[in-house]
């Protein structure tokens, strides 16, 4: 009997050390993401995506998976592209468990930036300040460039000039440390809105300068942005000349609400009604919005002042409508705000009480090797029907598109499994873009293909489960990549 136990100890033993052995050894995938790692930080984009993009996603949690979703993310954040957020949840409980605040930090912003393209701005506010815990103690000036970047976003889209301000300065620092001119120009945008919101023209257009000095860093949405600025800054300065022309500028790159705002106060300080009636109904397009109401309200003073008495009383009670209808969606936010919150801290606490068993237990060789032994077992049961289940999903993931469906959480292997599906089903587009294929993200792939099946930008929002901001985007992106493709060849 002792015998036999001294032999079952003496096998668990040597188990244990197979097992540990090869926990600290680390695989293939393992090295090439490391790979990956050093070449995106030495800004060799197009390696690094040629070793990423032929490495297959670790079915397992392991650090192997945790490392290849933090690439994925780091990846996609530099390209523009979306990754599903819950995908990083993995790799900040690996890197937490680890203590690799680096890494963790990185991840908290990574996904930020993915809740922003998503307008959580509550979950965002949350992990990048996270993030910032984090990585209070690193010298890292990209890792903090990036979580400021992600703060100015977020205050601006809550209205919060003072923190906006804050986290634009310290971006700003950043970008002239670095000698990074995108980096410097965006921060600048943010300082031109900021000061303009604090009634500052003169600090304001401090920064028009630098912006106009960058104007090729900015996208076109970005461009516009800067524009209205700078209209708004010499608005605020009563120079109503410079103020149209830099509204004009926004206007014409994008159909700009806010600037259509600025021109209808400039046209009704010069006295030009008729332009001022046009400007004002184009301005008034967005949900309600206390910029809007101040502009009914000296929309309204005009109208009394020319005698149009019943016009401007219309307008009076069309402001007290949209006064209840702004509380209303304040209160709804707040609502969600908190909820969101709960949901965020609520998750968190439950992630830290799986943590202990799903990163340590790990290390306990009976579980290994039994978990290895499943494995193999549903490998050998499941091997022959793959070539079928690769077809027939193919086919569900064409048909899900067709009906419309949202694919915002498809992984990345059942995008490239949908556009090649699409490419041999229509020839004709095939021949079309396969010249440019393996240059395009695949985002921008799917983008083509949607709009080749006849699907209209509403339509391709809800599929793609994009923000307008983020289309316009990925639209912009394409349309150049496209351009510079065909230019190429």
């Amino acid at each position: 009997m002792s015998k036999s136990i001294f032999t079952i100890l003496y096998v668990c033993l040597i188990l244990q050390q197979i097992v540990t052995t090869g926990c600290n050894s680390k695989s293939d995938v393992f090295l090439s993401l490391e790979q990956t790692d050093s070449l995106l930080s030495a800004d060799n984009d197009s390696l690094a995506a040629e070793i990423f993009y032929q490495l297959t996603m670790p079915e397992d949690s392991t650090e192997d998976l945790a490392y290849y979703n933090y690439i994925s993310a780091r990846m996609n954040c530099r390209h523009y592209e979306f990754q599903e957020p819950s995908t990083l949840d993995f790799p900040i409980e690996f890197f937490k468990a680890q203590g690799d605040n680096q890494k963790l930090a990185y991840a908290y912003s990574y996904k930020t930036y993915f809740l922003l393209t998503m307008s959580d701005l509550t979950s965002a506010q949350i992990y990048n300040s996270w993030a910032e815990d984090a990585a209070k103690d690193i010298d890292d000036d990209i890792l903090k460039y990036n979580i400021y970047s992600n703060g100015y976003t977020i205050s601006s889209a809550n209205f919060d000039t003072d923190e906006c301000l804050l986290y634009a300065e310290k971006a700003y620092r950043i970008g002239e440390k670095l000698h990074d001119n995108e980096r410097i120009a965006y921060p600048a945008m943010y300082l031109t809105m900021c000061y303009n919101e604090k009634n500052m023209p003169d600090s304001a257009q401090k920064y028009m300068s630098v912006c106009l000095n960058l104007l090729e860093c900015y996208n076109m949405g970005a461009k516009a942005a800067v524009f209205n600025s700078f209209g708004d800054a010499m608005l605020k300065k009563q120079n109503l000349d410079f103020a149209e022309h830099y509204y004009l500028e926004s206007v014409a790159i994008i159909d700009n609400p806010d600037a259509y705002n600025g021109l209808t106060r400039i046209y009704l300080l010069k006295g030009e009604a008729d332009k001022a009636k046009e400007s004002y109904a184009k301005a008034l397009r967005k949900a309600a919005h206390e910029a809007d109401i101040s502009l009914m309200e000296v929309y309204a003073e005009h109208l009394q002042k020319a005698g149009d008495a019943a016009a401007a009383l219309d307008i009076y009670r069309q402001i007290s409508v949209e006064r209840d209808s702004l509380q209303v969606i304040k209160m709804k936010n707040l609502a969600t705000q908190k909820e969101n919150i709960y949901s965020v801290y609520r998750r968190q606490k439950l992630d830290n009480e799986v943590l202990t068993h799903k990163i340590f237990v790990q290390r306990i060789w009976i579980y290994v090797f039994l978990a290895a032994m499943v494995l193999l077992l549903f490998y050998v049961l499941t091997s022959k029907k793959r070539g079928t289940k690769t077809v027939s999903k193919s086919e569900v993931l064409y048909e899900a598109v067709v009906r419309g469906e949202n694919i915002s959480q498809w992984t990345k292997n059942e995008r490239e499994l949908f556009a090649e599906y699409y490419l041999n089903k229509n020839q004709d587009f095939k021949k079309k873009i396969e010249e440019n294929y393996e240059k395009l993200p695949v985002n921008s792939v799917l983008l083509l293909i949607l709009q080749d099946l006849g699907k209209n930008k509403t339509e391709i929002l809800e599929i793609m489960g994009f923000s307008d901001q983020a289309f316009r985007s990925l639209k912009s992106r394409t349309e150049k990549m496209m351009k510079n493709i065909t230019s190429t060849v």
